[in-house]
């Protein structure tokens, strides 16, 4: 744990240092200079839009460090750019106490990983992303706006409909 001085002289309570390894869900490599994303769920436990973001860049080694501050919270989500790692909720002592790898999600573009699975040690979480070219990038904005609209459009059924 790191304590965090005041600018008074005093000591606020104390923050506990998380790292989070991007690592490329093909070659199993460091990525560096990538941002990540740590959302602090508020105290029900819930990520709500006014929820606290940290953001961090990686450095070479692939690896951000985030201070959490306390009381800390039960969980952490981390996201970075295109993650081939489920979305889930990653335990704050489990990170703390052994560390986590996330689990592999099977998007149509991170079929097929060929890296070694990863291992992480205490107060690390290890997320798996794909680095997208431009053109996957282009694919994926049209993915995401029409399957956004396809989500928001409201289902209307034979017996509902009254014009």
């Amino acid at each position: 744990m790191v304590a965090c001085v005041a600018s008074r002289g005093q000591v606020s309570p104390a923050a506990s240092e998380v790292q989070v390894r991007l690592l490329d869900y093909k070659t199993g490599r460091p990525l560096p200079h990538r941002t990540v994303d740590v959302l602090l769920p508020d105290r029900d436990g819930e990520i709500r839009n006014h929820s606290r973001q940290l953001f961090r860049k990686t450095g070479k080694d692939g690896i951000a460090v985030f201070q959490i501050p306390a009381p800390l919270p039960a969980t952490l989500w981390v996201t970075a750019d295109f993650p081939c790692t489920r979305t889930q909720a990653f335990g704050t002592s489990e990170t703390l106490q052994r560390g986590i790898v996330g689990d592999h999600d099977d998007f149509e573009l991170c079929k097929n990983p060929t890296s070694q699975p990863a291992t992480a040690r205490p107060g690390e979480i290890v997320i798996y992303i794909r680095r997208l070219s431009p053109w996957l990038r282009f694919r994926r904005a049209l993915w995401e706006t029409f399957e956004g609209e396809c989500l928001m459009m409201p289902t209307v059924h034979r017996d509902d409909a009254s014009v």
